[in-house]
């Protein structure tokens, strides 16, 4: 659904005159723009660093991707060994080099 915004005044000439020459004098609506990392209240999970509070948001919901940065690399970047089957590509290693046992 949408909204409409009717914001303005009226503006005439002095007291005293005719209500027909006055007339509605519209002024634009305001457009929210969207939240920075700092104004809400997203926090990273952990193994995420934040972003710069000053980052704005995609949306007018700030998300992981909008704020964070994984601190520490995914297993998406570890090669298991053969025979091994790799675990989800976005578990976040506990250091800066992902394990056997942390991605397979």
């Amino acid at each position: 659904s949408s909204s409409t915004c009717n914001t303005g005044t009226w503006s005439g000439p002095s007291s005293g005159t005719c209500a027909a020459s006055w007339a509605w004098v519209s002024s634009s609506c305001p457009t929210p723009g969207n939240p920075t990392c700092g104004s809400s209240s997203y926090a990273c999970p952990s193994g995420y660093s934040s972003k710069d509070s000053s980052t704005v948001c995609a949306t007018q919901t700030c998300t992981q991707s909008d704020c964070c940065t994984a601190a520490y690399p995914t297993c998406g970047a570890y090669s298991c060994p053969s025979g091994y089957t790799s675990k989800d590509s976005s578990v976040v290693c506990a250091t800066q080099n992902c394990t056997q046992s942390e991605c397979c």
